[in-house]
């Protein structure tokens, strides 16, 4: 994953971002369409959707979001291809940097409502026959809001059914790390499906749907769910983290033709790019409750962690802390460099190859010997980025058995830790490993590279000499992305090392 920092955006100004939302939620609540009853809503298709009650409005993350919120799309930093098999339903969804995300979604591919075969010994399958749609979908990120849009056709369940056009949007904007809104607007301009005689078959009038999603913990999420248009809510907890999670939820609707209560069960399991998701669905008109859908990530690298997380840095006693969030866009400083300028250097395709950002390796080189190749602390470490001797070795250095490594052969042929270009591969290639290990977390993750990760627990908090280390790399960092040309000084510095190896 590149590691990047950017002061966090959610200040007052932030707040100008909520006017489109409070615009958009007025006009369609005083709109009489609006507030008909919907009729005939549709059926909710995704497995992981339907096990957090439906309250995916503001969480939603994946290939299948243009089915609750199109603008979860904007998320995504790799390519998604998900399949629900008891519904039929295939989504695939791909990031294109600057533009933005593209999404396309076919439900009921199956030939009937059961997963490949109707057989009393499937339990899995609820889709209804013939309830047919395709989807495109678009959405990107503009700071802290998510837009997103869908247009595509549908068809009822009804042989002769023709196709009809519809349009949903959808928002969503993150305050800070632990609340996230979400609007949702479905079937725009209502939805009459009919039949090749002109018949009506099924409507869907407009519906509205607002979310919220709270993240109390790193591992503990809670998504809400309210329906507007036919008066319903829904609640779900979820525990876990971006590999294996568990979660249980309940939905209720008011209406008063068919008040109802359901509630639902499942996981999801993500490892080495591949996902399998679960849920158990009691619901009292459904003959068949169980929902399974399978999924890959494809294209770049597959982050560490789903969720942007917030890295915060302790200041002096009195003085204002600093909130610096890692995310996965290129820095202002590499975007405003030529292409063709920096893939010249060394020091970029190093990082590059091990998909670190090219100023973050620079503030470690900085912080750990000042961009001497042949530095030796106190306690033995040696090169470029500072490695014992023990963790050269299990990273295929070749480094000698000293009686005092406070005295080592510079000979890079003897001692490879003091041959640049192997010093900067092994540093890297430890510090993502302690990057994995701490779930991103920039901050621990330099705490452990100074001070050793058997004295840093996964969520912290760091003692004094890493805390301290960990502000000096990031604040060198910053001062990176800030300006360019000490950037530049400093790449050159680091250059001139590697091209006198």
């Amino acid at each position: 994953m590149k590691n990047h920092l950017s002061i966090s955006p959610y200040g007052k100004r932030s707040w100008l971002f909520l006017v489109p939302i409070f615009l958009l939620l007025s006009y369609f609540l005083l709109d009489k369409n609006t507030l008909s009853d919907a009729l005939n809503p549709r059926p909710e298709v995704g497995t992981r959707g339907l096990g957090l009650s439906g309250a995916f409005i503001s969480s939603a993350d994946d290939a299948t979001s243009p089915l609750w919120n199109p603008a979860g799309l904007a998320t995504l930093r790799r390519g998604n291809l998900i399949y629900d098999l008891s519904q039929g339903a295939f989504s695939i969804a791909y990031p294109i940097k600057s533009i933005g995300t593209f999404g396309l979604n076919f439900l009921d591919l199956n030939g009937g409502d059961r997963f490949l075969i109707k057989h009393a010994s499937n339990p899995i399958g609820s889709f209804e026959l013939g309830s047919n749609q395709v989807l495109l979908s678009y959405a990107r990120k503009f700071g802290p809001l998510q837009l997103g849009a869908n247009t595509g056709y549908s068809r009822a369940p009804y042989y002769g059914s023709r196709w009809a056009q519809n349009y949903d949007i959808g928002m969503q904007t993150k305050f800070n790390r632990y609340l996230t809104l979400g609007i949702r607007l479905r079937d725009i301009s209502g939805v009459t499906i009919r039949d090749q005689n002109g018949q009506i078959l099924q409507i869907f009038d407009q519906h509205l749907a607002l979310g919220a999603a709270l993240k109390p913990h790193a591992i503990i999420r809670w998504y809400n769910r309210l329906d507007i248009n036919t008066p319903g809510f829904g609640t779900s907890l979820e525990i876990g983290n971006e590999r294996i999670a568990a979660r249980i939820g309940s939905a209720f609707s008011f209406g008063t033709n068919s008040p109802s209560q359901s509630w639902s069960a499942g996981f999801s399991l993500s490892q080495l790019g591949k996902q399998l998701h679960y849920t158990y669905l009691n619901h009292g008109d459904l003959e068949y409750k169980h929902f399974v859908s399978i999924g890959m990530f494809f294209g770049g690298q597959e982050p560490i962690q789903t969720s942007e997380t917030t890295t915060r840095i302790q200041q002096p006693h009195g003085a204002e802390s600093t909130t610096i969030q890692p995310t996965v866009a290129k820095s202002t400083t590499y975007t405003q460099q030529p292409k063709q300028k920096l893939s010249k250097y060394k020091t970029v395709q190093i990082a590059k190859e091990h998909n670190t950002d090219v100023e973050l390796l620079l503030a470690i080189v900085f912080a750990e010997s000042n961009f001497n190749p042949v530095a030796v602390s106190k306690n033995g470490a040696g090169g470029l980025m500072q490695m014992m001797p023990p963790t050269a070795w299990e990273l295929g250095l070749k480094v000698p058995k000293y009686k005092n490594k406070r005295k080592p052969n510079r000979d890079a042929s003897i001692d490879e830790r003091f041959d640049p270009i192997k010093n900067l591969h092994a540093g890297l290639t430890y510090f993502n490993k302690l990057l994995k290990k701490y779930r991103g977390d920039l901050t621990l993750a330099l705490g452990a590279y100074n001070v050793g990760p058997s004295r840093v627990k996964i969520r912290g908090p760091l003692i004094s000499k890493g805390k301290k280390y960990a502000k000096k790399v990031l604040t060198r960092y910053q001062l990176y992305r800030d300006n360019k040309e000490k950037m530049e000084a400093d790449l050159k510095r680091l250059e001139t090392v590697l091209n006198d190896d």
